[in-house]
């Protein structure tokens, strides 16, 4: 590998094709990475190490990769390897390194590989597309700023960063589990399930990993509640609310979510028995104290019966639908409860629980949200739907602080699309965050006519200069038609008297072309693919080499990133996007 050092970069860059181009190899980017070491003090970049054997617990799975990030640290200086970052169930590292450094890990036997740590941008789920949460935050700038909302669930993943700077606080009540002592009660909230960090992002997730959240500058109070199993008490649940509510004037929650519960209620079960009671009266407070509670229906497949806190009246019950079509899925793993033939969007999940008490439908099957150790994950369920919810009563209490829990629960479920359970032919409500933030906006700020959207750049913080066309024609696979704005550093543009074209057009020489057939209203978000040097609207070989001659130059064509240079980030950027072909359509 020393030999390497002394290679051109054309010789490098055509390692790097082979390796991203190619296969999904991770060796030749260690070539990469040694390469940009060669003309920089460090590079920021991951080690991937081999994994261990698979363990029964995930603590015990922690604790194996503890001991080969150990071992590797160990044989590596800190002066060549600074540490940024050790994952914690994930076999691997971040830092930065140096030449002697990278010559060092690779030369580990634990070391699977060693890339370059690439930049990454932030994504919007599928289902915040299908709640209009995403032209919320176009629209009205909303993001659930100044809100806090209270989770109780598994806790949450303390060093994930797509969710960690949102905890204002925390707390643990999980009969004689509580970390890190196994104790009933403490004040850490780590996650040592998953499923309250997948929860907590749905709500609050930065998006630099994950999804973003629905509501991603909202804030979370941490309530852990399940032990690692994910599993819990009534009674350490209702310890919970009771907390919040308690401590309510130093934590002034706004929102509770509570993914879990128990039981089966054809009905409202405030007085059924001694748990529904307890949840009640627990609630109750909560909901005098100023803070609306969201619960899950439960997914037993029940059309007739939910959960219990979700069955108590004051609480805010929530099912789960579709938020595309996945083809048939069958729900319950190795232990199946039942199978839906077909999927699609806004069909309810044959999963969840239903009765006269569900109150909303939201998004819940294979939601892609944070999991532990640093990840992203996919879990399914009421669970899931249920911090939708949550998400989206951030957004209204950010537009309009002094709404009450009634009335947010009233604007949720009139605002709603209306969705027929095909089970029990009950309709109820499915969430839409456009529509409630509408109706609480009252005309101010109101989406603006015309037509309107957002192209971004791969790669850049800045976006502007993007060129818009329109076109009578009907789209077609070549760019058409009249350049009509540009976009600003934000990648906005306004058409505010647009006629009725039948092709809207985006075009930026160096990036594929996105364009729209039809286009009215607000179309949403378009992310341009870097890498069309040739102009020909596809990355392909000959691009590859275009880039490659112009390396170390200025040429903006081929400096995607916008740093003035082109260098190894274009030449990354470029690579991940080989073999795809323009124009793009897939506005969000």
């Amino acid at each position: 590998m020393r030999k390497l050092w002394g290679l051109g970069w054309r010789t490098i860059w055509c390692i790097l094709i082979a390796g991203l181009v190619g296969s999904a190899i991770l060796s030749p980017l260690s070539a990469q990475a040694q390469s940009e070491a060669g003309t920089a003090s460090q590079v920021r970049v991951i080690v991937a190490l081999w994994p261990p054997p698979e363990a029964a617990d995930i603590r015990a799975q922690a604790d194996m990769v503890a001991q080969a990030q150990d071992s590797v640290l160990a044989s590596v200086s800190a002066a060549d390897f600074a540490l940024d970052y050790r994952y914690q169930v994930v076999p691997g590292l971040v830092g930065e390194v140096t030449e002697q450094g990278i010559q060092a890990l690779l030369a580990n036997p634990q070391v699977r590989a060693v890339a370059l740590d690439l930049p990454v941008q932030a994504q919007v789920g599928e289902s915040a597309r299908v709640i209009g949460a995403d032209r919320v935050w176009s629209d009205y700038r909303l993001t659930g700023a100044g809100v806090n909302v209270a989770v109780l669930d598994s806790g949450f993943d303390v060093n994930h960063p797509d969710i960690n700077d949102s905890i204002i606080a925390q707390y643990c009540f999980n009969h004689g589990t509580c970390p890190p002592g196994n104790t009933d009660r403490g004040d850490s909230a780590r996650d040592e399930n998953g499923h309250g960090t997948h929860v907590t992002a749905i709500i609050t997730g930065r998006g630099g990993i994950a999804p973003r959240g629905i509501a991603p500058d909202a804030g979370i109070v941490a309530v852990r509640v399940l032990n690692a199993a994910g599993n819990g008490w009534t009674s350490d649940v209702v310890a919970g609310i009771d907390w919040v509510v308690a401590n309510q004037s130093r934590l002034n929650v706004r929102i509770m979510n509570l993914s879990l519960g128990g039981g089966a209620y054809a009905s409202v079960c405030d007085a059924s028995d001694a748990n529904s009671m307890l949840y009640a009266t627990a609630v109750q407070a909560a909901r005098q104290a100023g803070i609306v509670v969201f619960a899950a229906s439960g997914n037993g497949g029940m059309a007739d019966k939910i959960m219990t806190p979700a069955c108590v009246s004051s609480v805010v019950a929530v099912g789960s639908t579709y938020d595309s079509n996945i083809g048939p899925f069958t729900w319950g793993g190795a232990n199946p409860i039942c199978t839906d033939s077909s999927t699609a969007v806004d069909r309810i999940t044959c999963t969840s629980n239903s009765s006269p008490s569900l109150d909303l439908l939201a998004p819940g099957a294979i939601i892609t949200s944070a999991g532990l150790g640093g990840g992203v994950t996919n879990r399914s369920g009421t669970s899931m739907a249920t911090p939708h919810a949550s998400a989206v009563a951030a957004l209204l209490l950010q537009a309009q602080p002094g709404l009450t829990p009634a009335q947010i629960e009233s604007i949720l479920k009139e605002t709603g699309v209306p969705i027929t359970d095909a089970r029990n032919g009950r309709v109820t409500p499915r969430l839409d965050a456009y529509a409630a933030v509408q109706r609480v906006m009252g005309g101010v700020n109101p989406p603006p006519s015309g037509i309107v959207g957002t192209v971004q750049l791969q790669g850049r913080s800045i976006h502007d200069g993007t060129a818009i066309h329109t076109s009578a024609q009907a789209c077609s696979t070549t760019a058409s038609g009249n350049q009509v704005a540009t976009t600003d550093a934000q990648g906005r543009f306004n058409l505010p008297n647009p006629g009725q074209p039948q092709c809207l057009w985006a075009v930026r020489p160096g990036f594929l072309s996105g364009q729209r057939a039809a286009p009215t209203g607000n179309l949403g978000t378009l992310v341009l693919l870097a890498g069309d040097v040739t102009s020909d609207n596809a990355v392909n070989i000959f691009d590859m080499a275009a880039i490659a001659g112009r390396y170390g130059g200025g040429d903006p064509i081929a400096d995607f990133n916008g740093d003035r240079v082109v260098n190894i980030f274009d030449l990354a950027i470029a690579a991940t996007n080989y073999g795809k072909v323009g124009p793009l359509t897939d506005w969000r």
